[in-house]
């Protein structure tokens, strides 16, 4: 039961942290991109990682317009701030991994 206890605050701890990070937000200064521009980039970002999981059942060009939306969308990423292009540039690059190796993967069955 204490164990349970225990398990239950930490995981209450990390929530109350990872709410406290996203209210924040990120710091106001004159880099920062203004809040359209943002939202078009974080809009795009969503739709492509987000159809990820299906990446097998995409035909060959639907992959390869991923792959290069992932390309367009790598320069926005590289503006943002240390933090946040970090993580955000870590996961388009697996997105768009995936993309490619499921691309080659389906252009090797063709031969």
């Amino acid at each position: 039961m204490l164990k349970r206890g225990i398990a239950l605050m930490l995981f209450m701890g990390l929530v109350a942290v990872i709410g406290g990070v996203y209210a924040i937000g990120e710091p106001a200064s004159s880099e920062t991109q203004t809040a359209p521009a943002q939202e078009a980039w974080q809009a795009e970002f969503d739709d492509i990682c987000s159809r990820s999981q299906n990446a097998m059942t995409f035909s060959q060009q639907e992959l390869a317009d991923l792959i290069q939306r992932c390309d367009v969308l790598m320069p926005k990423i590289e503006k943002l701030d240390e933090t946040r292009k970090k993580v955000y540039m870590g996961r388009l690059r697996m997105c768009r991994g995936l993309y490619a190796y499921v691309l080659e993967s389906k252009e090797n069955q063709k031969k």
